[in-house]
């Protein structure tokens, strides 16, 4: 039976940061930050999600949706923020919806939905 071999070599930037303990750690300048994202928001988005698994299916919205649909539901939830409306977190409808946006468009990359998907007008 063969062991799980994992690679063990370490990934760095070639540069380094030092602590005022004598501790390293590869510099970060350069790497994603999501440590800056609120918690506050993320929990608002997570609050939104749970609710659209409950409503449309665990992980409906993964399957990938219409651009034009999806991008018309974030403008929705657009204009009820900007009419004041408070019948549900808009701002974190928002959100939900780039961020589909942004998965969609990275998968279509990776060949893993498809790129009918990216129904928009082209200008």
């Amino acid at each position: 039976m063969e062991s799980d071999q994992r690679k063990t070599e370490l990934k760095t930037s070639g540069g380094k940061d030092k602590f005022a303990t004598g501790a390293v750690r590869d510099m970060s300048e350069d790497k994603p930050r999501p440590d800056e994202i609120s918690p506050f928001a993320t929990l608002r988005v997570a609050n939104r999600m749970r609710d659209g698994a409950k409503a449309y299916g665990e992980g409906n919205w993964r399957k990938g949706m219409s651009f034009r649909r999806t991008f018309a539901s974030l403008e929705r939830h657009v204009l009820a923020r900007k009419l004041g409306q408070t019948d549900e977190d808009h701002l974190a409808a928002i959100v939900c919806n780039a961020n589909f946006l942004m998965h969609y468009e990275e998968m279509i990359k990776r060949g893993l939905l498809p790129e009918e998907l990216d129904d928009m007008s082209k200008y």
